[in-house]
């Protein structure tokens, strides 16, 4: 009995680890955007970038290379010790921790990058890690932030937080389609639209994070 207990002690002491790096996890992806963004205005900048990936070229690009590197190593540390039933979970932020990585130390193309270039192949493995972090964080919200132990009917504040998972998670979807769409329709860069979608996919992405750590009291 001495044995189980300590054990439980154990999990529930990882638990509240895996609580305080949903916070910051959270905290970090709702700040980033507002952080490169005011911060490049109040350092000189005069426009808004096409991207939250172009603000690398600004006096803001330690902040954004940094910030990525840090969730990295938040989802990296997601899964020190896997609790039971966090199995996929602890896989799919191995993912996210290389991706977000990925998109810190591949940087966009500052211009038009030539096709088979040494740019080029930078800006497109950029591309490659961005939409498979958006796609795992779209899974983290849609799949895994909504289970619930079968054997329990769902609280009220379950559902709250299922319908924010949901509402987060599709945004997400909805910002990746987006975005590809506008690859191919091309709006006018006055819009920076590529710059607004990215930034609704990243808040989204930090409020299921944060209602998943219970911050909002849900």
């Amino acid at each position: 009995k001495l044995e189980v207990a300590q054990d439980a002690a154990g999990d529930s002491a990882l638990a509240g680890a895996y609580v305080f790096l949903q916070k910051l996890v959270g905290g970090i992806a709702v700040l980033l955007p507002f952080a490169v963004v005011i911060g490049d205005f109040a350092l000189g900048g005069d426009e808004l970038r096409s991207s939250i990936s172009a603000y690398y070229y600004s006096p803001m690009g330690n902040v954004f290379v940094g910030a990525l590197c840090a969730l990295g190593v938040f989802f990296l540390s997601y899964q020190y010790k896997p609790l039971p039933g966090y199995e996929l979970d602890n896989r799919l932020s191995y993912g996210a921790s290389a991706a977000a990585i990925g998109v810190a130390l591949f940087p966009t193309a500052e211009h038009q990058a030539k096709a088979w270039s040494g740019e080029w192949f930078v800006s497109t493995a950029h591309l490659l890690c961005a939409c498979i972090l958006f796609v795992l964080l779209a899974i983290f919200s849609l799949k895994l932030f909504t289970k619930s132990d079968p054997g329990r009917p769902l609280s009220d504040a379950k559902r709250k937080r299922n319908t924010v998972f949901r509402v987060c998670g599709w945004t997400i979807v909805g910002s990746i389609v987006l975005v590809a769409l506008s690859n191919v329709v091309q709006p006018p860069d006055s819009l920076r639209s590529l710059l607004w979608l990215e930034s609704i996919g990243v808040v989204a992405f930090g409020i299921s994070w944060l209602v998943k750590s219970g911050i909002f009291g849900i």
